[in-house]
């Protein structure tokens, strides 16, 4: 009986949040002359800026590295797109929150799914790049694995500092300077060559493995290292659940702090 009424809540919710991601992406596109290529332009020039300073520097350092870079690239921008919202959220929508009886996590997670829609059109972005450079598209078939296990992490994480930001006022400017020493700290535009100081860094950050599984599969057609897609799986699985967790102990006293 509990299992029902827990599967109709998650459908509840579920359904809530993908309404309200609708809602969001048809407004924000709506009467832009661009549309959805709005979404695909930070990537893009922010994609041509590095490799351009790259090539001016000395050419590629590694094989395929416009693919290296832009898919580095794109997931980071989901990441930390997604995150940056979540510092806020909740506050943000306290008009919301409180004339309405509504499941919290559905607001967060309208955001998430409407962060996934832009992440497909970068996605098919970095396919054009791919058909460019002749590398097959099969191996793109194994990114969606990868990306469910991303989107748990990314939740998870979103979960958090939603709840977080309820609590502490300047959470999203700390959040901002966090992603901006994480865009640099992790191996986006640049190899960590294993042994060296920033690879020793990179092993806590789990943005280097997601993204690294990620370049090796599509990439280079090879299978990361084992112990790293564990590390990946079960860093996922544990940060989603705690989150969850969190969020539940403390949402039904959100509506008296915001």
């Amino acid at each position: 009986m509990k299992l029902k009424k827990y599967s109709q809540k998650l459908k509840s919710i579920l359904g809530l949040s993908l309404q309200l991601a609708k809602a969001n992406f048809k407004l924000k596109n709506e009467g832009s002359f661009l549309g959805i290529f709005w979404y695909l332009l930070e990537p893009f020039f922010l994609f041509i800026i590095i490799l351009g300073i790259q090539k001016a520097l000395g050419g590629n350092i590694v094989n395929n590295y416009p693919l290296y870079l832009l898919l580095g690239l794109i997931m980071f921008n989901f990441f930390s797109a997604t995150t940056s919202i979540s510092t806020k959220i909740i506050e943000n929508s306290s008009n919301f929150i409180k004339s309405i009886k509504i499941n919290n996590e559905s607001i967060i997670l309208s955001r998430i799914i409407e962060n996934t829609f832009a992440h497909f059109f970068e996605i098919i972005l970095f396919i054009g790049f791919m058909i460019f450079f002749k590398i097959p598209l099969i191996q793109l078939l194994i990114y969606p694995i990868i990306f469910i296990f991303y989107i748990l992490f990314t939740t998870g994480s979103s979960f958090l500092l939603a709840t977080i930001g309820v609590y502490v006022s300047d959470l999203d400017n700390a959040w901002r300077v966090v992603t901006r020493l994480l865009f640099f700290a992790t191996p986006l535009f640049y190899v960590a060559e294993k042994g060296s100081l920033i690879y020793k860094i990179n092993l806590f950050n789990p943005l280097f493995y997601f993204i690294t599984i990620s370049r090796d599969l599509i990439v280079y057609k090879k299978l990361s290292e084992l112990w790293m897609i564990e590390i990946t799986m079960a860093l996922s699985i544990i940060i989603f659940i705690t989150s969850i967790l969190v969020f539940n102990k403390y949402k039904n006293k959100f509506a008296e702090h915001i």
